[in-house]
């Protein structure tokens, strides 16, 4: 770890990150106190799917949305919590997951938001693939083939009137942005989660939007950093808020903000942001469109001051928390379990022979997945596992393998090998699995922050509302200085250096 202190001043006003994730949001304060960042939970709030059936008629029963309306409400409610709390604050950011919209006519949404693993997304992959092929796809935008991708998206919307009616179309944290002031607007790291945004020149690629129908509904693209507007008058007397809070367009990809805050201090380093999902990659100044980086499942998306994320997205802890509450709902009264309640039996019980692939297309949907896992075993040609804990290990096993596989990867398409591994979010908390990952992939793992995604939101606002050019490195330094970290060393390393 770099021994280099901030220089970064303190003694700013505090600003409040909006953080939204697949399965909770929540809304933070942040500030700088002698150049460390200080982040105080204001508001935590559940999300996740539900059926579109709850919403409105529907001939598909399996549809899935988002509730924007709740998270509207639950937004509003941190904030009024946050003003309440500091009525300085000058600024407020929002992040969330990516590829997911909203459509808006004349100022009113239209529908819901559908949820990225809705199934009609699958069923729209082969109807552009007529036109456009996973190859030359990958060549305008650079992504990873992934079927929920805002493109494919659109091409199952295109069956539904909406589309049609639609005078514009944001992304979840550029809808809230609208929300909050009133002002339209792509803040570009989410943008190019899309497919399309053209991965050569930085702009909306017209052709595929034109083929989809959405070329005259793409709002201007945004950079992280600058301000969106202020909030709108009503709205602020309504949160307790000063009439000139600023609303600014952070790195509004929850994992581009993750990155922001993930304290890489070497160039040869990976990162895994450890949620739901598990987006493994590494940092480089520009996208790597080679045939092998697209064979290999590699996405090349926008970053910070226009670097790239070269990154894979695979299965995090959605395997974990399904399992859970898959059992939770088939038990008997009273046989509810948590993972909590199951780790420490977890971590005693050996590693298992027979790994699965988390990414496999078996895994995405809920429900089921314990069931699955035993399947997928089976089919692997190992043994039937007999209790809870036996398939807690056999994902957590397999995860760190995903993880340190894909890390060495991403490395060798940036054209290095990871010296050291950074698990930031949610699954930093792991013992075993950071433990794990050190151990699979034969590099250091360092864990945390937990909370990088607010954390990357609040230090981008901070930036911008100082007006000092601070660097990524500048950024990274204060996540150092502001952040107790856990240090993992590969098992296989100590017991050699323990030998001499």
């Amino acid at each position: 770890m770099s021994e280099t202190k901030s220089t970064v001043p303190g003694g700013q006003s505090p600003v409040a990150a909006i953080d939204l994730g697949a399965t909770s949001g929540r809304v933070m304060l942040g500030e700088l106190v002698d150049g460390k960042v200080v982040l105080t939970q204001v508001h935590r709030f559940a999300n996740g799917a539900v059926t579109l059936s709850s919403f409105e008629a529907t001939t598909a029963p399996d549809a899935l949305a988002w509730d924007l309306d709740e998270l509207w409400t639950q937004i509003r409610h941190g904030l009024a919590l946050a003003f309440a709390q500091r009525p300085d604050i000058a600024s407020i950011g929002v992040d969330s997951w990516a590829v997911d919209y909203a459509l808006l006519r004349a100022g009113e949404r239209l529908g819901q938001v559908r949820h990225y693993r809705d199934p009609r997304n699958e069923r729209a992959v082969a109807e552009l693939e007529k036109t456009y092929s996973r190859g030359e796809l990958f060549a305008r935008n650079g992504l990873q083939f992934l079927p929920f991708n805002t493109i494919y998206q659109l091409e199952a919307e295109r069956s539904d009137t909406r589309l049609a009616q639609a005078d514009t179309l944001l992304l979840v944290p550029d809808y809230i942005n609208w929300l909050l002031t009133g002002v339209k607007g792509a803040e570009r790291t989410n943008a190019s989660t899309t497919g399309l945004l053209n991965v050569h020149t930085g702009t909306w690629d017209v052709q595929l939007a034109k083929q989809l129908g959405v070329e005259h509904i793409l709002p201007q693209l945004l950079e992280p950093g600058v301000s969106v507007g202020t909030l709108l008058p009503e709205l602020a007397a309504q949160l307790g808020a000063a009439s000139n809070v600023a609303v600014i367009a952070v790195a509004s990809h929850d994992t581009a903000s993750a990155v922001v805050a993930a304290p890489l201090a070497s160039e040869h380093a990976a990162y895994v942001s450890c949620g739901t999902w598990g987006l493994v990659g590494v940092e480089l100044p520009a996208a790597v469109l080679t045939q092998e980086a697209r064979a290999a499942g590699f996405t090349n998306e926008m970053g910070l001051d226009s670097t790239v994320r070269l990154l894979k997205n695979v299965t995090g802890t959605w395997l974990l928390s399904e399992s859970i509450r898959y059992w939770n709902l088939h038990a008997a009264a009273g046989d509810t379990v948590s993972l909590e309640e199951l780790l420490p039996v977890v971590e005693a019980l050996e590693a298992p022979n027979v790994l699965i692939d988390p990414a496999q297309e078996r895994f995405m949907a809920p429900g089921d997945i314990p069931e699955r896992i035993v399947a997928a075993v089976l089919e692997a040609g190992g043994s039937r596992p007999t209790s809870r804990e036996q398939i807690l290990r056999i994902i957590l096993d397999s995860l760190a393998s995903s993880f340190a596989v894909e890390a060495f990867a991403a490395g060798a398409q940036g054209g290095f090998q990871p010296e050291t591994i950074h698990m930031v979010g949610g699954g930093s908390q792991s013992t075993l699995l950071c433990q794990l990952t050190a151990d699979r992939s034969g590099v250091p793992v360092v864990a945390g922050p937990v909370e990088c995604t607010a954390l990357g939101n609040v230090l981008v606002q901070l930036r911008a509302l100082s007006g000092e050019s601070w660097s990524l490195a500048d950024m990274r330094t204060v996540v150092r200085d502001s952040v107790a970290m856990e240090h993992y060393v590969p098992r296989g390393v100590r017991a050699m250096a323990a030998g001499n």
